[in-house]
C-alpha cells in the first residue's frame, strides 16, 4: 500500500512513514481503524440533579448491573429508564474532590475527606448510614476482603495524606479491633490512589512513588508493604484505571502501566509529549477515565489548555490494549463509566421511536443487554451509552518529502465508506505550513480526483458522521506526476 495508517504517534513526526497525524472518531484494528459509534441518550433520560462528582456501577446479587452518579449532594441511583433517583442526599463534598465509591459485600460505600466514609445497602436499599471509625478517607479500596483508606485522619483528628488504615476483615465499620491496622509512609508524598490487583495484592500511588501491598502471611501483620518504584506518581485518583490486574495513570511525564509487576510507558514516544502540550497543566487531577472492556480500550477525558470549564470536556484520549494503539475521540462528556443496559424489546422502546429514527444501531450490544459498555454522562447531565451510529472520522498520515515537485491527480481510499472527502496536504518546505486542498469524494470507480502540486504531500480522509464501514486502512493508488525542482 503506497500510504499506510499506522499507530497514532504525532511525537515521531509528519515524516515517519506510517504514522499517524490525526485519529480522531475512530475504533483502532489490527491493520488501520473501524469506526467508533457516538454516545446516544435515550428519549426517556433524565439529567443527574447537579454537575457529577462521581460515578459507579456494580452488580448486586441478582446479577443486576446498577450505576450511580454522585454530586455534591447527593447519590443517585440510574433507573432501568436512565432516570435518576436519590438513595442518598444533604451531603458535603471536599472542594476539587471527588466521591470515591466501592462496592464491598453488600453495602455501596462512597468517602470524601469532608463528609466522611458512608454506606448504602445495594441488596435491601433504605437509608445510608456514616462509618465514622474509618477516620474520613480520601479514598477505599479492598483486597482480601479487608477495607483500606488512604489520607486519613490520625488518632488526635489531624488530617494526614500518608496515612494509611485497614478495617477488620470483611468488616467495614471496625477499624479498631480484630486485625485493623494502620500504617503512616514517611516518604512518597500524598497518598493519591489504590486498588487491589489480584486476590492478595493492590497498587497503591502516591504523588511520587509507587508501592505495593501484600495481604495475608507477612510476618506478624495482616499486611505489609513494598516500594515498587520512586520519583513519579499519579496526577490525580479520577486518572487511574484498573482492569483485569492492570493498572493505567497519568503521571506528569506521561501515561503509565503497571502490569506483571512491571512499570511501562505506553505511549512513549507516541502521544505524551502531544498529549502534555495541549492538557492544562493546572489541573491535570481533572483528568478521568474508565475502561470499554469489549473493544479493550482504556479512555480519558481531559482538559484543553485554555478550556472554559472544568466540567464539560471535548476531548477523549484512548489506549487499545490489544493492539497498542492511541486514538482519540470528539465527544462532550462530563463523565465517563462502563454499565451494562437492560435488554430491550420493540414494545420496550418510546411510542415515539420509528424504525427510521432510532439513533442506536439494531445489532449493538446495547440492546442484547447485560453486557458491559462504555457509557458517559453527557453536557447535559444524562447518561448514555457509546452505541449510536458511526462518529465522524478524522484520519490524518505522514507525509512524503521529495526533492523534486510532484502533481498530486488521483487516489484511491483503502476503505469501505461511501460517503465524506478525501483531502491532499502540500507544501514545498518542511518548516512551511502544509495546505490543505478542498477535499473530493469518491467517484463511481472508488478513486478520488485530486489537484495539487508540492514536494512534500500528505492524505485527510473525512468520513462522515453515520457512514456505515467498516475498515480504512490507507490511501492507495497514488497517481502523480514529477516535476522539476523548484
Amino acid at each position: 500500500m503506497d500510504y499506510p495508517y499506522g499507530p497514532l504517534a504525532p511525537d515521531q513526526g509528519e515524516l515517519t512513514p506510517g504514522a499517524m497525524m490525526v485519529a480522531d472518531g475512530v475504533q483502532p484494528l489490527a491493520e488501520g481503524y473501524g469506526p467508533f459509534p457516538s454516545l446516544v441518550v435515550s428519549a426517556t433520560a433524565t439529567a443527574l440533579s447537579g454537575a457529577p462528582r462521581g460515578l459507579v456501577s456494580y452488580q448486586t446479587a441478582d446479577g443486576t448491573w446498577q450505576v450511580v452518579g454522585f454530586t455534591a449532594s447527593t447519590a443517585e441511583l440510574k433507573q432501568a429508564d436512565d432516570t435518576w433517583s436519590s438513595i442518598d442526599s444533604g451531603l458535603s463534598v471536599t472542594a476539587g474532590d471527588d466521591w470515591c465509591p466501592l462496592r464491598f459485600g453488600t453495602k455501596l460505600l462512597y468517602t470524601n475527606t469532608l463528609q466522611g466514609l458512608r454506606g448504602y445497602d445495594v441488596e435491601s436499599g433504605g437509608a445510608a448510614s456514616a462509618v465514622s471509625a474509618a477516620k474520613a478517607p480520601r479514598w477505599i479500596f479492598e483486597c482480601g476482603n479487608i477495607l483500606f483508606g488512604l489520607d486519613t485522619l490520625d488518632s488526635a483528628g489531624n488530617r494526614n495524606n500518608k496515612l494509611i488504615r485497614s478495617s477488620a476483615f470483611s468488616d467495614h465499620t471496625n477499624w479498631t479491633t480484630k486485625g485493623a491496622d494502620y500504617q503512616p509512609l514517611e516518604s512518597g508524598g500524598a497518598l493519591i490512589w489504590g486498588g487491589k490487583i489480584s486476590d492478595t495484592a493492590a497498587l497503591v500511588l502516591q504523588s511520587q512513588a509507587v508501592k505495593l501491598i501484600q495481604v495475608g502471611n507477612v510476618g506478624n501483620a495482616l499486611w505489609g508493604i513494598q516500594t515498587v518504584s520512586e520519583g513519579f506518581g499519579a496526577v490525580g485518583a479520577k486518572s487511574v484505571v484498573s482492569f483485569d490486574g492492570t493498572v493505567w495513570w497519568w503521571a506528569t511525564d506521561g501515561l503509565r502501566m503497571f502490569s506483571g509487576g512491571v512499570i511501562s510507558k505506553p505511549l512513549e514516544g507516541m502521544m505524551d509529549r502531544w498529549f502534555l502540550d495541549r492538557v492544562d497543566q493546572e489541573n491535570l487531577s481533572l483528568i478521568q477515565g474508565t475502561v470499554d472492556p469489549f473493544r479493550k480500550n482504556v479512555l480519558w477525558r481531559w482538559k484543553r489548555s485554555g478550556g472554559s470549564s472544568d466540567v464539560i470536556f471535548e476531548d477523549i484520549i484512548g489506549y487499545n490494549w490489544a493492539h497498542k494503539k492511541p486514538f482519540t475521540l470528539t465527544a462532550q462528556t462530563t463523565y465517563l463509566g462502563y454499565t451494562a443496559s437492560p435488554a430491550l424489546t420493540w414494545d420496550a422502546l418510546d411510542s415515539s421511536v420509528t424504525w427510521d429514527t432510532y439513533d442506536v444501531i439494531w445489532d449493538s450490544r446495547f440492546l442484547q443487554g447485560g453486557q458491559p459498555l462504555f457509557g458517559a454522562l453527557n453536557g447535559d447531565y444524562k447518561f448514555g451509552y457509546f452505541s449510536g451510529g458511526a462518529m465522524a472520522a478524522t484520519l490524518e498520515g505522514f507525509a512524503t518529502a521529495n526533492r523534486v515537485t510532484g502533481l498530486v491527480n488521483w487516489a484511491v481510499p483503502a476503505d469501505d465508506s461511501d460517503d465524506g472527502t478525501l483531502q491532499l496536504g502540500v507544501k514545498d518546505r518542511l518548516n512551511d505550513s502544509t495546505t490543505w486542498k478542498t477535499g473530493a469524494a469518491k467517484v463511481a470507480s472508488g478513486r478520488v480526483p485530486l489537484r495539487g502540486r508540492g514536494k512534500v504531500v500528505a492524505f485527510r480522509r473525512n468520513i462522515d458522521s453515520g457512514s456505515s464501514w467498516t475498515y480504512a486502512k490507507g490511501v492507495d493508488y497514488i497517481d502523480a506526476n514529477a516535476g522539476g525542482p523548484r
